[in-house]
C-alpha cells in the first residue's frame, strides 16, 4: 500500500492512501483541499491541484501484468 507524504496547511506532515482520496479542489489561499473517504470535513495541505494530483498518482501502485499472472 503506498502512501504520500503531504504537508497540511498547519504544517504537520500527514501521510495520505492515493485510493482514498475522492477528489481535490483548490482553495482560495492556493492550496489543496483532499476530499477522503471516510472523512467529513476536507483535508487541507499546501500545494496547487496539480501538483497534489501528480503527487498521488505517481504513488499509486501499477495494476499487474495480466499476462505475467497468466504464466504465473
Amino acid at each position: 500500500m503506498a502512501f504520500v507524504e503531504l504537508t497540511e496547511i498547519s504544517g504537520d506532515t500527514v501521510l495520505v492512501n492515493p485510493i482514498a482520496v475522492a477528489f481535490l479542489r483548490a482553495t482560495t489561499e492556493g492550496g489543496t483541499e483532499l476530499h477522503v473517504s471516510g472523512r467529513a470535513e476536507p483535508l487541507r495541505v499546501t500545494g496547487a491541484p496539480a501538483d497534489v494530483a501528480r503527487a498521488l498518482e505517481n504513488a499509486a501502485p501499477t495494476p499487474p501484468d495480466p499476462t505475467l499472472s497468466l504464466l504465473a
